[in-house]
């Protein structure tokens, strides 16, 4: 799992940083300190304390562009429709052409 700083933390789980270092001084959340004597956590330790993480800012920009595409989402399901009627017609008239007997299709003349 991936190491969060103090500020991280507060965004994936919503907390104030007064809180996160309250639950470190009580010894409820884990953390290590870095070579820079930073504090970090863990996310499976976030998430053990403190429940689902929130996601960081991912969520708006996919409902975004969710919402964008939806607007024509009838139009193209009615030209997916639409073609693959006519392939579908297509397929036939080639299976037909294939199965014509040769003699009696006319034959062009070509002057040579």
């Amino acid at each position: 799992m991936a190491w969060h700083s103090v500020s991280q933390a507060q965004d994936l789980t919503g907390k104030s940083r007064r809180t996160l270092y309250r639950d470190m001084a009580s010894g409820r959340v884990s953390y290590r300190t870095n070579n820079k004597g930073h504090r970090e956590f863990e996310t499976s330790e976030l998430i053990r304390v403190y429940g689902e993480l929130e996601q960081s800012g991912t969520d708006e920009r996919h409902s975004m562009t969710q919402s964008h595409g939806t607007q024509n989402e009838g139009a193209m399901m009615a030209e997916i429709r639409a073609l693959r009627q006519e392939v579908g017609e297509l397929k036939s008239l080639l299976l037909r052409l294939e199965h014509k007997d040769p003699a009696s299709t006319p034959e062009v003349s070509r002057k040579t």
